[in-house]
């Protein structure tokens, strides 16, 4: 089951931009909230990748962040919005 997922803005590397897809879906099937989900998608890309990611969940936020080069993506799930970065 895929659900509506969109990219909003993104800069990263293909490799990461493939695989958001189905950590951000399995993360919604599996988790229940969303500080859940966001702990998810942060704890699959630090298994995938090096370093710290950061993960935002919410219908309506802002955000100024410094980020790593092609570490980088807002993406949105229905009503939700995801910012996934990675500082430092």
């Amino acid at each position: 089951m895929s659900l509506p997922y969109e990219e909003k803005i993104t800069d990263l590397d293909e490799a990461i931009k493939q695989a958001c897809n189905d950590i951000i879906d399995k993360a919604f099937m599996e988790e229940k909230n969303e500080k859940a989900i966001a702990e998810y998608i942060r704890a699959k890309f630090e298994e995938k990748e090096e370093g710290k990611w950061n993960v935002i969940i919410g219908k309506d936020f802002g955000s100024h962040v410094v980020h790593r080069s092609r570490r980088y993506g807002l993406f949105s799930v229905g009503e939700l919005n995801i910012l996934i970065w990675q500082s430092g």
